[in-house]
């Protein structure tokens, strides 16, 4: 029999895979997948960077970047996305949402390791509040959402070297209710497995007009 925490795990995956589209996390994968190769590339090749300095740079570069793919991936596939309602440490996360969630990414050091989710939903609970003008995001932006959820990632090793800065894990990961852990973390790939197979159109064959005038001719004959 399912425990408690089983069944909600299930259900969040259930919920997932309705309402964030497949092609979404796909996209999204891959670019943070390139994201990771092209910011080493670019930091390796720097002359104006210190060898000492190089996997700082590398890392804060590819926070930014890893934001820009995130909301990239999201604009392509119709979903909401901003940068400017959750101001937090300095620093504007990029925001997707779609249906009941709300999304974020961000680099963690260890897979399974929490960022600072309460203070996040401090921030969004406060933006719900704030009045709009016409000229602002999507107002689903500002929609408190049911579940919160973390695109986390990290490279495969800690030192400057090409092999280790790779992207190593994806994760899917929605908290508890309470902040203190994940009730869900799961790898993309993982999670992309359990969506259902796209069911493919087939399309209608038509005949060259010269071979079905060459049969009309035939029946006349």
């Amino acid at each position: 029999m399912a425990t408690d925490e089983q069944r909600l795990q299930e259900h969040i995956i259930e919920q997932t895979i309705a309402h964030v589209p497949r092609g979404f996390l796909n996209e999204a994968m891959e670019r943070i997948r390139r994201a990771y190769d092209e910011e080493y590339s670019e930091v390796q090749h720097s002359k104006t960077t210190l060898e000492e300095q190089r996997i700082f740079k590398l890392t804060q570069n590819r926070c930014f970047r890893v934001d820009w793919d995130f909301v990239q991936a999201a604009t392509a596939h119709g979903l909401a996305a901003t940068a400017k309602s959750l101001p937090l440490n300095k620093w504007h996360h990029a925001y997707v949402t779609s249906g009941a969630f709300g999304m974020t990414q961000s680099y963690v050091q260890r897979i399974g390791d929490l960022p600072h989710p309460a203070r996040f939903r401090e921030a969004l609970a406060a933006s719900a509040r704030c009045p709009r003008l016409p000229i602002d995001d999507d107002a689903e932006i500002y929609d408190l959402k049911k579940f919160y959820a973390l695109l986390a990632h990290n490279p495969v090793g800690r030192k400057f070297r090409q092999e280790e800065q790779k992207l190593g894990s994806l994760m899917f990961c929605v908290p508890s209710h309470d902040m203190r852990a994940w009730s869900v973390s799961i790898s993309v790939p993982e999670l992309l497995a359990l969506y259902p197979e796209e069911k493919k159109v087939a399309k209608p064959t038509r005949e060259p007009a010269w071979k079905a005038g060459t049969e009309r001719k035939t029946v006349e004959k």
